[in-house]
């Protein structure tokens, strides 16, 4: 193409030269002679002008964009042992790990709703060392239960002052149950509080709420289908998923309803009653087929931390330290796993052009 074209000027140049011998020797028609000449260079000077255009420039090469794997931090249940997950999640922060997507399962929710809103680890840290039990605990005389759960509803809406769960900066979802079918659901979009009240919503002790309120169906405690949610991170697009199991308890530790029950006047008995929500479902509202499949779905994780806290059953503020401290080192030893996966799944399946 390039040849073509200064082929063609070199043509358009003998053509000027001509005009310009053969209009001098006609002098007396000089002046449209040299209007002719004037307009053929100012055809020459367009072309010159496409040609110089057309003249290739060095291309930069094609560099590979990176794309960094999707990580999920899925929080188990385990009521007070939750205070654990904080722990966990300081960890993490402070080694430059950033999940993109949250999942839990009743205190996991709680604790992971607060998180995905955009709470710091710090902020965390303060507010499970600071609020009362009497925040969260609102009892009932009912048939249902004897725990509202309004009061958890509303203290979560107010303290992602009213996001809802698709506006989270992190993508967030609540584990539960529908209470008659015992299907497992996913809550990833809607009423934050709502989401979390139903994930938490243990059986015969807290009402069970209706998603959409007053006309939708009854939700329950995603322990009793799904403790440690890993296939559900998985179904959310996971690539690397981080799962903390907080309910490690001791051999001769036993409860039952009846053994609770007493305890509901004490302002300590909400995280309690969520503590023990596991041993309750199971030896009543989950088909058996579930305790069998739950330690399965934990070991589907990429990385499982398991906090050293099956000996903590106080629920002063001294053993949430106590159980922030342990969710903290219990994931140190597993960072530079975290981050080898990171990278191992960045620069391999995850690379493109």
């Amino acid at each position: 193409m390039l040849t073509s074209l200064r082929f063609f000027t070199f043509l358009i140049s003998l053509a000027l030269t001509k005009v310009f011998f053969i209009t001098n020797f006609f002098d007396t028609k000089h002046q449209a002679a040299t209007l002719l000449r004037l307009s053929l260079l100012g055809v020459l000077a367009i072309f010159v002008n496409a040609c110089s255009s057309l003249t290739p420039k060095t291309s930069t090469p094609l560099q590979p964009r990176i794309e960094k794997p999707s990580v999920a931090l899925v929080l188990g249940g385990g009521g007070a042992k939750g205070f654990a997950h904080v722990g966990v999640i300081k960890a993490l922060e402070e080694n430059g790990i950033t999940p993109t997507i949250v999942v839990g399962t009743s205190v996991g929710s709680l604790v992971g709703s607060l998180y995905a809103s955009g709470y710091s680890a710090a902020d965390l840290e303060q507010l499970a060392l600071t609020t009362p039990d009497s925040a969260l605990t609102d009892f009932t005389l009912s048939n249902q239960g004897f725990i509202e759960g309004i009061k958890l509803k509303n203290f979560i809406n107010a303290k992602v002052n009213g996001q809802l769960i698709e506006d989270f900066p992190i993508s967030f979802a609540a584990i539960a149950a529908e209470k008659n079918t015992l299907k497992k659901v996913v809550f990833t979009q809607g009423d934050a509080g709502l989401a979390v009240q139903a994930s938490c919503s243990v059986p015969n002790i807290f009402i069970a709420p209706r998603i959409p309120e007053k006309v939708g169906k009854k939700y329950i405690d995603g322990g009793v289908v799904s403790l440690v949610p890993v296939d559900s991170a998985y179904d959310l697009g996971a690539d690397i998923v981080i799962a903390v199991d907080v309910t490690a308890s001791s051999p001769a530790q036993k409860i039952s309803i009846n053994s609770i029950l007493p305890a509901v006047t004490s302002l300590s008995s909400f995280w309690a009653l969520l503590e023990n929500n596991f041993i309750l479902n199971v030896n009543s509202n989950a088909p058996s087929k579930n305790v069998v499949s739950m330690p399965a779905e934990r070991q589907r994780a990429d990385i499982v931390i398991i906090p050293e806290v099956g000996h903590i059953s106080s629920l002063d503020t001294s053993q949430r330290s106590t159980l922030i401290k342990a969710g903290t080192e219990a994931t140190i030893p597993q960072i530079k796993a975290i981050k080898q996966l990171i990278t191992d799944k960045t620069y391999s399946k995850y690379t493109t052009l």
